[in-house]
């Protein structure tokens, strides 16, 4: 099946660490394909630049991991985004998993994983970029800083693991938010899949995060999974595969404002 296909998040320098032979298969799928490739050091940007020449056309973001919400890349950040090189400010936010003493929500770590996020919002809100938003047991943290995240032109919730009512306030809050959905749909996530067949169509968008969060069996994820995913949105939606395609690329182009 040939379809437009948009990732709206996807790590392309990991992937190349696991899968070397994806950008040419990507190549020859006879799909259109499309991304937003994340980088979060100076080293993996540059990786994933050199990567433009034998890949079809994707936009870049940029951050601050929560996971390592470390000050050394903040410059390297602030001068791609103040010279037009990246569509999306993130993965920023916070994450309280607690499978790391740094991801447990103490002080400390809130401290750290604060200071880092309101910087990349601070340069977000001033520039007018879009905020690519990682955020794990910190739900209530979005709805805190709502009042801040309404001013930007859009706020992409990646690996979207609300409910359906939190998407909803979210939205009732002003947030121009966009909610992505990846692997959990094909893992049988009742709470993702309950989000994704009642958020407003025009909100949502899908994902690999390739080579992370892989289909239940699969050693990582490809981005080959990407179209069963969208597949098993269509399901949830009760819509046509096609016709769930071209939105979500629609959606993409709109949450990093493309033209």
């Amino acid at each position: 099946m040939s379809l437009a296909l948009a990732d709206a998040h996807i790590h392309l320098a990991d992937l190349l660490d696991r899968d070397p032979g994806f950008a040419s298969r990507l190549s020859l799928s006879g799909s259109y394909w499309t991304a937003c490739a994340a980088s979060h050091d100076e080293v993996e940007w540059h990786r994933v630049e050199a990567l433009r020449e034998g890949l079809p056309p994707f936009v870049s973001s940029f951050g601050i991991h929560p996971q390592w919400a470390v000050w050394n890349n903040a410059d390297f950040l602030a001068l791609l985004a103040r010279t037009g090189r990246l569509a999306a400010i993130g993965e920023a936010g916070f994450d309280f998993f607690g499978d790391r003493p740094e991801r447990v929500r103490d002080e400390a770590n809130e401290k750290a994983q604060t200071a880092v996020f309101e910087y990349q919002l601070e340069l977000a809100e001033g520039l007018g970029l879009p905020l690519l938003l990682h955020l794990r047991k910190a739900m209530d943290l979005a709805f805190a800083y709502a009042p801040r995240l309404r001013r930007l032109p859009s706020v992409v919730f990646h690996s979207f693991a609300g409910t359906a009512s939190d998407a909803s306030s979210l939205l009732g809050r002003g947030i121009p938010a966009f909610f992505t959905f990846g692997a959990s749909i094909l893992n049988g996530n009742k709470r993702s899949a309950s989000a994704c067949a009642s958020i407003p169509p025009e909100r949502l968008l899908s994902e690999t995060d390739a080579p992370w969060q892989p289909p239940r069996g699969e050693a990582f994820c490809r981005p080959e999974h990407l179209l069963p995913i969208i597949k098993g949105m269509a399901t949830l939606r009760e819509m046509a595969v096609e016709e769930v395609a071209e939105l979500l690329l629609l959606n993409f182009r709109r949450a990093y404002g493309i033209t």
